[in-house]
Parts: C-alpha cells; structure tokens; sequence
C-alpha cells in the first residue's frame, strides 16, 4: 500500500470550557431588552436591563394578581406554607442518626431581634416569603450598623438591574416608577449590589431568587407564565358575566300585555254612563288617566323593595281574536346558569392552583367543596405541601442568615437559622390538632426540609 492510499489521520478538536460567561446576558422574558435605556444618576451612566418587554412586567402581573381574590389567596396560601410557624434559631444535636433541632437564644441573638422594631425577625422574613412568591425575586437592602448587617426587603417592582457582562449584576437602579421617563431621569437611585469584597459598604443590595434557565437578570414568577395569566382571566370574566346577569335579572322579571281594545271597552263603558252633551267630556284625555291609573295598580302589585320588575308593552288583538281577558303577564327567562358558571370557575380555580405549585385538595378550601375527602386527607395534603414543597424556597431565604448574620453574630458552628414547621396531627394526638416538628430523620425516614440548612452553612 502506497503512502497516498493511507487512510489519513484525522484530527479531533475539543471546543475548551469557556471562562467567562457570553459578553451579553439576557433574560428570555425580555425579548433582548427590546428597551434597553441608559439612565444617568449622579452625573454617570448606566445602561438599564428591562424587566419584561416594556421594563414593567412586575407590575403587570402584581396588578392582575390583585385583581382576583382567589388567585390572590392561593399565592399567599403558599407563602404561609413556607413561612410555616415563623423565623428561629436552632441547635442541631445529632442523637441515634436522627437531627433534632432545638430552638436556641443568646444574648447576641436576642439583641439582633430588637434591631427589627416591633415587627422583628419574623417580620422580615414574612416579607421575604411574599415578595418570592408573588415575583420570584427577593431584593434585600443590606444597611450595615456598627458591625451588623441589617436587612430590609425592597419591592421588586422598584429594583432594576444594570446590564452587565460578568456572572453577577453589579449595580441596582431603584425608581418607584419605571413608566415615567421625567421619574426615570430625575428619581433614579444606583446602589451597589453585595458581595464578599464590599462587605463593609453601608448600603448594599443583594437578590435572592431559585436558578432559572434562561433567567440571567431576574427571577420568573411561578404564576407568570401567559397560560396562568388566562386562568386568572377566566375567572375574572367569568365574575363579572355573574355579575351583569344578577343585575339584569334583578331589574326586568315581567312583561306585561294588555290589549288596546281593553281601555276602548273601559271608555265605552264610561261614555255611556254620562250625559252625551257634555261637551268637556274628551274620550282620549280620558283613557290616559285609566291607562295610567291601571299600569300604576299593576306595578304596585308586583313590585318590590329592588325596584320595578314589569315592563309594558300595550297592543291590539290579533285577527283570531285572541288574548280573551285583554290582559296576560309573561315572565322573562333567566339566562343565569349557575351550576355551569361555577364549574368553569371552579376547573380555572384548580389549574391556577397547579400552576401556582398549591396541591389541587388544598385549592378548595374556602368553599369546603373541592377539598376531595376526610379531613385527615386535607391534614396529609398540608404537612405535605409543607415539607415537601417548600425545602427549596426556605434554603434561599435562609442563607444570608446563616452565611452573613451568623458570622457577625458569631454563632456556635451547630447553631442554625430555620423555620419552625406546623405540624397537624389527630385530635386524639394532641387536642390543639398541631404540633412543633423540631426533628428531622438523616435517613429516609422522617422530613428532611431543614437539613439542608446545616449543609449550605457548613
């Protein structure tokens, strides 16, 4: 075999694992920040990353929420699941391969409460678990006192990010109207986002928000997406058509039909009954008045405390000479069909609440129809929902507490910041029907919903 009849060796290239992210981060919910603008704050300029196509899809989606108070209270719903029995510290003491937390306080802890007012600790992780819920982000003001980090929760509908091209947003733009071009300009405020390296700035603000594909600048809501937004639509109209079809049956129920020859007869007979020269005697003059005098007997009749249910509608008889008894009264037909209206709010209801991350038993609970069993299966849901659906939300809210606050603190290496859960049990278990779970298993057996703050402090 000649050298040219080789097979040629081939050369295989593997691309390198870039260093750097791409020069250009963009959210998918933005459309390439189709109105990328640069706003200039204290005489230097930044270049501002919408949120959304038109920089105000936080406001857009709050303002829907807030228009149906079942969507509204299914969100909250959620937060109250992970909120759960509020904000603590706790010891974590291993005995037999099984954690058990054990609520803790000292001094230095008992002290870092008090900076948070009347409110506290539990206030602000309140507003944590709101503003995640509702917008898929958390903006924390971190203000540092003495040596203490102090945190206040930003709403999401002021805080914008500066565009950047490293892994991290490096400023926030602040502004209580993204809308207003004159506010944009004249109102804006720029403060730097935290990090390690600026640890000692007075005023920092760092965001906290799930990992999301495609979400380089800020988080998605889970209700955001555009087929949730038509649920929450739905019920609207559906609302609103109960609504007008109330009031429109509440104001005609009757009609009314009298024969015109009825008040000719009624004349006639009158006419008789008089002396023929009188010459004021006016037979239309006088068939008003009965006219007039009869539909107000009529209305009386039937009217109630709502108004006038009857309308007139006054003819001639027919060539077959029916309508004998010149007066027939026909009720109107109610096109309200409430069972068939109920059950499509009910079917909106329920994938909202699917949508939402909320167990479709625990949808119902306002009206006790939807629930789907016993009310050991509502308590089963609940625990549920708790320990099962929350893990992931709590682990991100609790981690500037365990990272930033408890190295200020200085806080024992066991000792923890968590959430203290709800627990429900029987009646025969305990008479209140809740409890504290303050332990977890290792194992597979058990919740394991705060072991993961030991492991993210570790």
């Amino acid at each position: 075999m000649s050298n040219n009849s080789r097979p040629k060796t081939r050369m295989i290239h593997f691309s390198k694992s870039a260093s750097v992210d791409p020069q250009e981060q963009r959210d998918i919910n933005s459309s390439r920040g189709n109105v990328q603008r640069t706003v200039k704050v204290d005489g230097k300029d930044f270049e501002l990353y919408p949120w959304g196509e038109n920089n105000l899809l936080p406001n857009e989606r709050l303002k829907l929420l807030r228009s149906n108070g079942d969507a509204q209270n299914l969100i909250e719903a959620r937060a109250d699941f992970i909120f759960g029995g509020g904000f603590g510290w706790f010891k974590h003491v291993e005995q037999n391969g099984i954690i058990n937390r054990i609520p803790f306080s000292n001094k230095a802890t008992k002290n870092y409460a008090k900076s948070y007012g009347m409110e506290g600790l539990n206030g602000l992780v309140n507003a944590m678990c709101t503003s995640l819920i509702e917008t898929g982000n958390i903006f924390v003001n971190r203000t540092l006192e003495g040596k203490l980090p102090i945190y206040s929760v930003k709403d999401a509908i002021v805080c914008r990010a500066v565009k950047t091209t490293g892994r991290n947003v490096e400023t926030w733009l602040m502004n209580s109207d993204w809308s207003s071009s004159e506010s944009v300009s004249k109102n804006t405020i720029a403060t730097p986002a935290y990090n390690p390296k600026n640890a000692n700035l007075a005023e920092t603000i760092f965001q906290l928000r799930p990992y999301q594909s495609g979400q380089a600048y800020y988080g998605f809501g889970q209700y955001w997406g555009e087929e949730t937004v038509m649920w929450i639509e739905v019920m609207n109209f559906i609302a609103k058509s109960i609504g007008s079809t109330v009031k429109h049956n509440k104001n005609i129920a009757h009609i009314c039909r009298v024969a015109t020859a009825y008040f000719d007869q009624m004349i006639a007979n009158a006419a008789a009954a008089i002396d023929n020269n009188d010459d004021s005697y006016d037979p239309e003059k006088e068939k008003e008045k009965v006219r007039d005098a009869f539909y107000e007997k009529v209305e009386e009749m039937i009217t109630s405390e709502s108004g006038p249910k009857v309308i007139f509608d006054e003819c001639d008889m027919g060539p077959d000479g029916k309508m004998s008894g010149m007066i027939a009264f026909e009720e109107i037909k109610r096109s309200l069909n409430a069972k068939e209206l109920q059950e499509a709010y009910d079917i909106a209801l329920r994938a909202f609440a699917n949508a939402s991350r909320m167990l479709p038993t625990l949808a119902g609970v306002s009206d006790g129809k939807t629930i789907g069993g016993s009310g050991s299966e509502l308590k089963v849901s609940a625990n549920y929902q708790q320990f099962f659906r929350t893990p992931r939300e709590r682990q991100l809210i609790l981690s500037p507490f365990n990272h930033d606050v408890k190295t200020a603190l200085n806080l024992p290496d066991d000792v923890f910041a968590g959430f203290f859960d709800i627990l429900l049990v029987s009646d025969d278990k305990n008479p209140a029907g809740k409890q504290a779970k303050t332990q977890q298993d290792s194992g597979n057996q058990g919740s394991n919903s705060q072991q993961t703050d030991q492991e993210d402090a570790a």
